[in-house]
């Protein structure tokens, strides 16, 4: 599996529909989040990702709630995803999770997730 497939497996297992950050249909229906794909290989160290979590809700608690699930999906330790060529070990960033809201529609709530993608691939 390619490094952007596995990365999209892992960020398609929350229970939400995932979309490359470049590629949101049209048609999107809430909740949804985006990811974008930053790839590299091997002892070039670690590099910056970036999800996007989208509701269309009044509450703060469960778009906090989505972020607490992928927060404890990664773990203290990260975690480590197969592809090909390797594995991608994925990290908390600092800080995590922020809050953002849109200032056109205030039912629309967003996260926006730090995370660090360290490649041990071979390409």
């Amino acid at each position: 599996m390619t490094k952007g497939a596995a990365l999209h497996q892992f960020f398609s297992g929350f229970g939400m529909d995932a979309y490359a950050a470049s590629a949101v249909p049209a048609d999107a229906v809430f909740p949804y989040l985006t990811h974008d794909l930053v790839t590299d290989s091997f002892d070039n160290g670690e590099v910056s990702l970036t999800v996007n979590l989208w509701f269309y809700t009044e509450s703060e608690a469960i778009p906090n709630a989505k972020a607490d699930e992928i927060s404890k999906a990664i773990g203290m330790g990260g975690h480590l995803i197969e592809c090909d060529g390797g594995y991608i070990w994925l990290k908390r960033g600092s800080p995590f999770a922020q809050s953002l809201k849109d200032d056109t529609a205030p039912n629309i709530k967003r996260r926006y997730l730090n995370i660090s993608a360290e490649y041990f691939t071979t390409d």
